[in-house]
């Protein structure tokens, strides 16, 4: 008596209707009551190969290229996450980057050096299927890019201001003796 198909890896036999929500490629078992693709790796629940995998042989996804995910993080913390098609965890970490800085220099660096791992990474299980590949957009990467610039460029002058105001206020009106001031360690 047969009571359903065997799960890949394994030699138990699964009922016919709990057959139809394993994955054949992996062997996920999905929480839809009849998916149509596995949420784990992609592949179609019938057997098939959906276009666009690198099995199926058409043109389909570009493969990511870790090394140039891990480098657009090094460049700006977040880039390679929005590389990878994951943008909003890109702001957060851009934006937790300039917070450690603000408190303190080495939690910035620590968040940057999570940034460029977890791009490269990220990237790497991509392809492999591990986790679901997100097409790279390049709208999102370079409005990621300009909103960066910009808050960097507010950053700098809120700080140039403050610095430059907190001179002033200890130069007071500009004359000699007023510099000597500033110079001295009172």
């Amino acid at each position: 008596m047969d009571n359903g198909p065997v799960v890949p890896g394994t030699i138990h036999r699964v009922p016919a209707a709990m057959a139809l929500r394993i994955c054949p490629h992996c062997g996920k078992e999905s929480a839809e009551e009849s998916p149509r693709f596995c949420s784990g790796c992609g592949a179609r629940m019938d057997g098939g190969i959906p276009p666009g995998s690198p099995a199926y042989g058409g043109t389909g996804r570009v493969e990511k290229n870790a090394t140039m995910a891990g480098f657009c993080s090094s460049v700006l913390p977040g880039l390679g996450q929005v590389y990878n098609g994951e943008t909003l965890k890109g702001v957060i970490l851009f934006f937790l980057t300039l917070a450690g800085f603000f408190i303190f220099l080495i939690p910035g660096f620590i968040v940057w050096l999570y940034a460029m791992y977890d791009a490269h990474a990220v990237a790497g299980k991509m392809n492999t299927g591990e986790v679901e590949f997100k097409e790279m957009q390049m709208l999102p990467m370079i409005l990621f890019i300009a909103g960066a610039v910009i808050v960097i460029l507010f950053v700098l002058i809120a700080v140039t201001l403050v610095v430059f105001s907190s001179l002033m206020a200890r130069l007071g009106p500009v004359d000699t003796t007023s510099l000597n001031r500033l110079f001295t360690l009172k």
